[in-house]
């Protein structure tokens, strides 16, 4: 845990402003740290938003929403934060559920790694911390899915601790308060921002202060046209007054993602469809969709589209059924991980009814619409269940029978 004091090298630096190799470090200024600590929470009293796990202390509900909010927005958050706390109101309820419920409750909220480790975090809670979320940096720390992170969030918020904090708008707020050059991805950029922030952090009301540290990169020091004219702390931060804060953090281009097409059957027998579930050790393990194939990268001329050649020679080897391969009935677009993808869902007719699942498949089975929506599904098989229910079987053009 990192604490307001002497760092390795502050010996003889404190007060200055840059260090032997030239680089700002304002953070070894006594006066300058007072001051962003109290215009920040100053500003907070006031600016703070209504949150829903900022209604207390409790720390399961913090480490919830932390884990919610990785990679994922506010706005995005918490409608299923409060979905999730009434299905799980306790970590003692989530270390006993079913993982198919907590895969289902964290269904549209994408990154379903984060739902496994959560719930596998609550078990480690209560088998070795009975029931509490512990308050040590080691303990937790120790927990599956809790990074440093989410470690000094919950130990800051629940439990008051001067823990530092730098996730995606603390990390840009640094980069402007100390005018950092550097893309804030290299090892070298994440170690200086750890470090201004265990400097920052005050022992007391550590955890407001915190809040506020976001709480300002989400409001006003955004990553474009910061609002610099009324932020609290635009007189100490350094890009500020460099006339740099457009340009500080250094922006690194996106990697073009990579095209992937796949072809999905909406395979219709005696009014139920065909479904698979993905097995354990891939990005959709535990998740429900219809039998789909697909193809990567692209010749010169543009993507190569899945045929119903390959649709019908594949879906008898992911499933066991063969299959009359109908129409192109509905396509959508996605993106997941790197990859950009354009699916295209055709209408099948079973020709037989045993299954069998095939490769990275643990299940084949038949199932009537209406169950579809209680399985947990991947987020285009949601859409398409959607748009089947909001059509009928019928508009698939085939005799159900």
């Amino acid at each position: 845990m990192a604490r307001r004091g002497k760092d390795k090298g502050d010996e003889g630096a404190a007060g200055s402003p840059a260090d032997p190799k030239g680089d700002l470090m304002p953070d070894l200024d006594a006066a300058w740290v007072d001051r962003i600590r109290a215009r920040l929470l100053e500003w907070y009293a006031g600016a703070a938003r209504d949150l829903p796990w900022r209604a207390d202390r409790d720390a399961y509900r913090i480490l919830v929403s932390e884990t919610m909010l990785v990679q994922t927005t506010v706005a995005a958050v918490v409608p299923f934060f409060h979905r999730f706390l009434e299905r799980f109101p306790s970590v003692e309820a989530l270390a006993g559920a079913d993982e198919a419920d907590v895969l289902k409750a964290w269904e549209g909220l994408g990154y379903y790694r984060r739902a496994r480790q959560l719930q596998a975090a609550a078990r480690a809670i209560v088998r070795d911390h009975g029931g509490r979320v512990p308050d040590d940096a080691e303990a937790i720390r120790a927990l599956p899915g809790v990074g440093r992170y989410i470690a000094g969030a919950v130990l800051s918020f629940a439990y008051d601790r001067p823990a530092p904090i730098v996730e995606a708008n603390t990390q840009r707020v640094l980069a402007r308060w100390l005018s950092w050059p550097e893309p804030l991805a290299s090892t070298k950029s994440q170690a200086r921002l750890w470090l201004a922030a265990g400097r920052l952090v005050p022992e007391v009301d550590a955890g407001r202060f915190n809040q506020a540290f976001m709480e300002l990169g989400a409001i006003l020091c955004t990553p474009r046209a910061p609002m610099c004219l009324v932020c609290p702390v635009a007189a100490d931060c350094l890009a500020r007054l460099q006339g740099k804060q457009d340009s500080i953090p250094l922006a690194v281009p996106k990697a073009k993602p990579l095209d992937v097409e796949e072809a999905c059957a909406l395979v219709v027998r005696q009014g139920r469809l065909l479904v698979v579930r993905r097995s354990a050790g891939g990005l959709w393990q535990g998740f429900w969709e219809f039998p789909t194939v697909h193809r990567s990268g692209a010749d010169p001329a543009g993507r190569i589209p899945v045929s119903e050649g390959d649709l019908a020679g594949g879906i008898p080897r992911l499933t066991g059924v063969e299959v009359s391969i109908g129409p192109k009935v509905h396509s959508l677009s996605y993106g997941v991980t790197k990859h950009k993808v354009r699916l295209t869902a055709y209408a099948a007719v079973g020709r037989s009814e045993t299954t069998t699942p095939g490769p990275n498949l643990d299940r084949a089975e038949w199932a009537d619409l209406a169950i579809l929506e209680g399985l947990p599904l991947s987020g285009s098989a949601r859409k398409l269940a959607a748009w089947v229910a909001a059509r009928g079987l019928g508009s698939l053009g085939f005799d159900a029978d």
